[in-house]
């Protein structure tokens, strides 16, 4: 997809589409898979717990089952009715986010975002760790796609000093400022060396 272009080393032509959309397609289409879907679920999940957490409407849920829940910690997920402390509204199913250490044995104090909800948020680190790790994953992304689509005109920017002098001079025709050092004198004495004497 990239190649340097002629005479100019370090540069790298611009990525184009034509002749290679299905190789577009399917890297965005990977991108997407790996980055951006995972990304927007976490960061859905990040915010629905912290509107939960922060502006929902306290309540307790009525534990009606539960079931073991196994992942780096042991615990378990349950689900019951929820009811308002206010009596505002009752929601007859709701499961409890995220998993709870202990089996409860009492109503678990919890808090939802509305009356539609479907899952009741107690105290936790989900706002910020699934958030966190969202918009990480979409910001991965989003570097990704630049590196793409960015304009490479000046891709000597990141050339050292000298690969950006000898690429002038090669530009002005092998014209350039006079050299001096050990070197240079050690050239230019070659030269006079082998330069014919007149008269001879």
């Amino acid at each position: 997809m990239e190649r340097e272009a002629a005479g100019v080393p370090g540069r790298r032509r611009r990525f184009t589409t034509a002749g290679a959309d299905w190789q577009l397609v399917l890297m965005l289409g990977a991108l997407a898979t790996v980055f951006v879907v995972p990304g927007l679920l976490l960061l859905g999940q990040g915010v629905t717990a912290a509107l939960a957490e922060y502006a929902g409407t306290p309540g307790t849920v009525q534990v009606t089952a539960c079931v073991p829940f196994e992942g780096k910690s042991r615990g378990w997920t349950c689900s019951g009715e929820f009811v308002a402390d206010e009596g505002e509204f009752r929601i007859s199913r709701v499961t409890i986010e995220p998993f709870v250490e202990q089996r409860p044995t009492a109503p678990v104090e919890a808090r939802v975002v509305g009356p539609a909800s479907d899952e009741a948020w107690i105290p936790s680190l989900v706002p910020l760790t699934a958030g966190g790790g969202g918009l990480a994953f979409l910001g991965l992304a989003a570097w990704i796609v630049l590196g793409v689509f960015r304009n490479d005109d000046a891709p000597e920017q990141r050339l050292s000093k000298r690969a950006r002098r000898r690429l002038d001079r090669r530009r002005e025709g092998g014209a350039g400022p006079p050299q001096v050092g050990n070197r240079a004198r050690k050239r230019r004495r070659r030269r006079r060396v082998a330069r014919p004497r007149p008269g001879a």
